[in-house]
């Protein structure tokens, strides 16, 4: 007498030519156990769920516009963000790292501030920097029902059919200026007035390895935010306790005095804060109290260790260049001196780009292997996507800059980019953030002190 399915015995091994039921489209079938590996794993669907997690950047989300969908190995999320290391660093790569939970310390216990919030002298000739990991991306061509997006996937390990985003060290601070050097520390207000190429040059006197951070590290901090609480809006950005993350941040809302309204008098209140005040929150998002010249108080804000990314000042940034609607990508360290032009990138490897003209939210995305990757710069329209921030545009732009000013209120965010100006264009409105090119060496903060000597 036959037994039914649920009756029958159960196995412990199955070879690859053994089948399996099931139901496959309505209707009861078998599958060898090598093709069912096969499907489960098609288009890479099971090593990228293992490896990697995903943000859907291009997709509209079911929870709202400014938030979006994500997934995966949410496990390496984690790991890639413990990943990256806070740091003292000076001239030539040495390095010893700091507190993770408080980088007013390093790691040994050493406390690095004067009372006035400068650096004391013993670590003076090192900068406040971060490394973040060198990462693996994956876009992968998904259909959602009756729609195809591109998914970006990252990891700390290699990704089948993927790229690399090579590792980084940037400022923890925006820029100051020690002795026309560009530096990373606490206790200064930050440079400013100053043309991208003059900016690069006082990095370049730090040494010929020393730059301007660029795009993959705006990037990184909207992977960083996107990944980590599926918002696209920072100063919206809320926990899983439905409070917020950041806030408004230093975009001159906070801290006005009667009668004062937010533009100029939010930037002339907010302009002369100081660097460091969020050093006390080590590697851990959030914001501080700051008091500002008319004793009100506003917030200043870290973004996986990085303090103040939007707002107060305009951030002009390194490897990026548009050409019309055309835009020039790069990682080299080199930024041009005079105006670019088509022909100023043919010795320069580069990713072409494309940029809108009004403000939409569809980024950057290539999916063939050559440029691989999704760059955070707007590119199309795209129903149903915001950030909440403001995108500037001029067809005789050149320059980028990114996070917005205390001048721009709501506008301001991490996606909040402007693509409007000259080349040589300088501004009191805007600074910059030192970046490191070169090699690293790991020292203890005894042997980082007599490094000084």
């Amino acid at each position: 007498m036959s037994k039914k399915l649920t009756e029958k015995d159960f196995v412990t091994q199955m070879s690859g030519s053994n089948s399996i039921f099931g139901n496959f489209g309505g209707q009861v079938g078998q599958i060898t156990l090598d093709n069912f590996r096969t499907a489960l794993n098609e288009n890479d669907e099971e090593v990228l769920n293992e490896l990697a997690f995903y943000i859907d950047v291009n997709k509209a989300s079911s929870l709202g516009s400014t938030r979006v969908d994500v997934g995966g190995n949410m496990h390496m999320r984690t790991m890639w963000e413990n990943a990256a290391v806070s740091i003292l660093m000076d001239e030539h790569g040495n390095y010893c790292e700091l507190n993770r939970n408080d980088c007013r310390y390093t790691a040994e216990g050493d406390y690095l501030l004067n009372s006035d919030g400068t650096i004391v002298s013993e670590f003076a000739h090192g900068d406040f920097m971060k490394i973040i990991p060198l990462t693996y991306g994956r876009v992968q061509t998904v259909t959602v029902g009756a729609t195809t997006i591109l998914r970006l996937w990252l990891s700390l390990v290699p990704l089948p059919g993927g790229y690399i985003i090579p590792q980084q060290v940037v400022a923890k601070f925006k820029a100051s200026l020690v002795s026309n050097k560009m530096r990373s520390l606490p206790g200064m207000v930050p440079a400013n007035t100053k043309t991208v190429h003059s900016f690069w040059e006082s990095a370049q006197l730090r040494s010929k390895n020393h730059g301007l951070a660029n795009l993959d590290f705006r990037n990184y901090l909207l992977f960083h935010m996107m990944s980590k609480y599926a918002y696209r809006d920072c100063q919206n950005c809320k926990g899983q306790d439905n409070t917020l993350i950041w806030g408004v941040g230093l975009d001159g809302t906070e801290g006005l005095a009667s009668g004062e309204s937010a533009g100029n008098n939010g930037f002339a209140n907010q302009k002369n804060v100081k660097t460091g005040h969020t050093l006390s929150l080590g590697d851990n998002d959030g914001k501080m109290a700051v008091t500002l010249p008319n004793g009100n108080t506003a917030h200043g804000v870290n973004v996986a260790g990085f303090e103040n990314p939007w707002g107060q000042y305009w951030e002009m940034m390194g490897g990026l260049c548009s050409v019309g609607t055309d835009v020039y990508c790069w990682r080299s360290n080199i930024v041009p001196a005079s105006a670019p032009t088509a022909e100023t990138f043919e010795g320069i490897e580069h990713v072409l780009l494309t940029r809108p003209t009004t403000a939409v939210w569809g980024m950057n995305i290539i999916a063939s292997e050559n440029g691989q990757g999704v760059y955070m710069i707007p590119k199309q329209s795209l129903s149903g996507v915001s950030y909440g921030d403001n995108f500037w545009y001029d067809a005789a732009g050149q320059l980028w800059m990114f996070g917005g000013a205390s001048y721009d209120g709501s506008g301001c965010g991490l996606a909040c980019a402007a693509s409007s100006s000259a080349w040589a264009s300088s501004y009191a409105l805007s600074s910059a953030r030192l970046a490191y090119y070169g090699s690293l060496n790991k020292v203890s903060a005894t042997q980082f002190k007599a490094l000084a000597a």
